[in-house]
């Protein structure tokens, strides 16, 4: 059987200090799932990325189609995407953004959210 590489989800084992700290982006969970909620998305899956960059994604779900909302950390940009059966992920907006922790993300995400959202407020 041939070798094949390993990728240890939280960090290599040994870097004790680093996974118990994790990324500061773990702590923005609870706040970004409960913003999603207030604009009318129904979140399913959040990821803090690990590395420099501090990167997040949100795996969400109105009406019946699915969106992806992600912070891409290096080029301080949010961007909403939206999954379309025949060619994948198609971006709906973004905007540039600096990382000004879990209060601007919050702002950031309510206004790309509510862009065009007339049912804002509404749960599927």
């Amino acid at each position: 059987m041939a070798e094949q590489p390993v990728f240890w989800l939280g960090g290599k084992p040994g870097d004790k200090n680093k996974r118990e700290q994790g990324p500061e982006a773990e702590r923005y969970e609870a706040a970004l799932r409960d913003t999603c909620a207030e604009c009318g998305y129904d979140v399913d899956e959040y990821v803090a990325a690990l590395g420099s960059f501090g990167g997040w994604l949100l795996h969400l779900e109105r009406g019946g189609v699915l969106y992806r909302l992600f912070w891409n950390g290096r080029a301080k940009e949010l961007v909403l995407e939206e999954h379309r059966e025949r060619s994948g992920w198609a971006a709906v907006r973004s905007t540039e953004t600096d990382d000004k922790g879990l209060p601007g993300f919050v702002q950031a995400v309510r206004g790309l959210l509510q862009d065009d959202s007339p049912a804002a407020g509404a749960s599927s």
